[in-house]
């Protein structure tokens, strides 16, 4: 089970991501973009597209989906996640809303989850 205490450890852990606030709630960007929403019914993650379509199929019900217009968003159910797995799924939205890295450079994570 994961908390948004957890979302915002992780996410500040990432190299180059913020804490902002996103219309009223507490959202984790890079340069680029926004990644990660803390809403009141879960987690929004920016993920491709094909990844929401796997976790749509995988669980339903812990990876929820939320239209954005013509566009399927995923809500994750933070209470149905452990924190090993949320951390993945973070750094997999970190990582796909990152900037390109310089060739050669490495991207970086202190994040250490228990």
């Amino acid at each position: 089970m994961s908390t948004p205490a957890d979302v915002r450890k992780i996410a500040l852990a990432l190299e180059g991501v913020n804490e902002v606030e996103h219309w009223g709630r507490a959202a984790f960007r890079t340069k680029k973009r926004i990644f990660a929403v803390v809403r009141p019914d879960g987690l929004y993650l920016h993920l491709p597209p094909e990844r929401r379509e796997f976790l749509f199929e995988a669980d339903p019900e812990t990876f929820v989906k939320f239209m954005w217009g013509k566009t399927a968003e995923v809500i994750v159910q933070l209470k149905r996640v452990p924190a090993k797995e949320l951390a993945a799924l973070i750094r997999e939205a970190w990582e796909s809303a990152a900037p390109p890295s310089k060739p050669g450079e490495k991207r970086v994570s202190s994040a250490r989850i228990r």
